[in-house]
């Protein structure tokens, strides 16, 4: 081999890595990895959702004193999940219709759980090389 230079080193090459140098080589070592080579089993836990909670629907309530719900009485709201019972005033009176209207879904909401990140990606040796360098020699006139 032809002298490279002043400040250079003489090296050799073998595939993979924790590999012994040769005797004479062990002044300088480099373990060289691929720019692609990573073993990547990085992903996450599933995620799912736990029991919606919060949500619910919603109307308005008519009631009418006339026929064919021509003169209304009361008017009121409803909201599920809670109680609906309405009063009507004045107590006793009669009924002729009701009506309910504006109906309406309020969504609810769910916990979330999972997704918690997992695994680990680490740099591929099976694609690594090594590098063993000799001493530089310096030649002195």
């Amino acid at each position: 081999m032809s002298d490279p230079g002043p400040g250079s080193l003489q090296c050799v090459v073998r595939e993979g890595v924790d590999i012994p140098c040769p005797d004479n080589y062990n002044y300088a070592r480099y373990e060289m990895f691929p720019e692609d080579g990573v073993v990547d089993e990085r992903g996450c836990a599933k995620c799912e959702c736990g029991q919606p909670e919060g949500g619910g629907c919603t109307a308005s309530l008519h009631l009418y004193k006339g026929p064919a719900c021509s003169s209304q009485s009361e008017q009121g709201g409803l909201q599920s999940p809670y109680d609906q019972c309405v009063n009507i005033f004045p107590v006793g009176h009669a009924i002729s219709g009701k009506a309910i209207t504006d109906l309406a879904y309020v969504p609810g909401s769910c916990a979330a759980t999972g997704g918690t990140p997992a695994g680990s990606a680490v740099r591929d040796v099976t694609r690594a090389v090594t590098f063993c360098c000799l001493h530089p020699f310096y030649e002195i006139k």
